[in-house]
């Protein structure tokens, strides 16, 4: 009970608050930026079971499986870089290749290919190239995943993206935030708590600039009464004085 009256009559000076003031400002403008962000990448991002990829010239693929996580002795006797090892969770950063003819052995791409009977994003290595013409522009590579052994042509043409990077964990992160209830739950819901805290706050401050005018008008309105309420003592003191010398005289 001690410890509960404590509490309530606890005041913050002016310095405190002033503190509290920009740490909670910082707090907000940080859960702002990184809700924008978030959503920004959720939105860009194509779903994740769809044949589609982002317009933008960077793509980011969640992954969904684990056919390019290889074992250790794939990349020692391949040569492959085994930083380019990624599995089921991660999200790939790919780029629009400037030409699909004079991709490598060792890159990996992305394409529109079959998974269970439907279209779906397959992100595989490219394992062989073909010229046919031997004019030095490829027209056929041949891929397949680090961990598969079928291997399958591919047209230059159905290249989407070509891998630069990828990102532990965050496809996995991006698959769940692009349900509609996760979204609503992590960004739509806190966004609106903290749009109707700050409508709170305007409204208080609105609030406590009024009453400050009214209690300054009630201040000049007691002044103003104690000095009328002086000025009229005065004058009746005043008038019982000369009456008083009007009955001598």
């Amino acid at each position: 009970m001690d410890f509960l009256k404590k509490l309530k009559g606890f005041k913050l000076t002016p310095e405190q608050r002033k503190i509290v003031d920009i740490v909670v400002t910082c707090l907000q403008v940080a859960i702002i930026i990184l809700a924008i962000t978030v959503s920004a990448i959720v939105i860009a991002n194509p779903i994740a079971s769809s044949a589609k990829v982002g317009e933008g010239k960077t793509k980011l693929l969640p992954v969904l499986t684990d056919s390019m996580n290889g074992k250790d002795e794939y990349y020692e006797t391949t040569g492959f870089d085994i930083k380019t090892r990624f599995k089921s969770g991660d999200l790939v950063i790919a780029k629009t290749p400037e030409n699909n003819r004079t991709l490598k052995v060792g890159d990996i791409v992305t394409y529109v290919g079959a998974v269970n009977g439907y279209e779906a994003l397959i992100t595989h290595r490219i394992v062989e190239v073909i010229d046919g013409d031997n004019d030095g522009l490829i027209d056929t590579y041949v891929v397949m995943g680090d961990v598969v052994t079928a291997r399958e042509n591919l047209h230059p043409d159905k290249i989407l993206a070509v891998y630069k990077s990828h990102l532990k964990g965050v496809g996995a992160a991006i698959n769940w935030l692009q349900g509609p209830t996760n979204f609503l739950l992590v960004i739509v819901i806190p966004l609106a708590l903290l749009f109707i805290y700050n409508i709170i706050l305007v409204v208080r401050m609105v609030m406590e600039y009024k009453m400050t005018k009214v209690k300054e008008s009630a201040s000049e309105t007691a002044v103003i009464d104690e000095e009328e309420i002086k000025r009229k003592a005065i004058e009746e003191y005043l008038a019982a004085q000369k009456a008083k010398e009007d009955a001598q005289e």
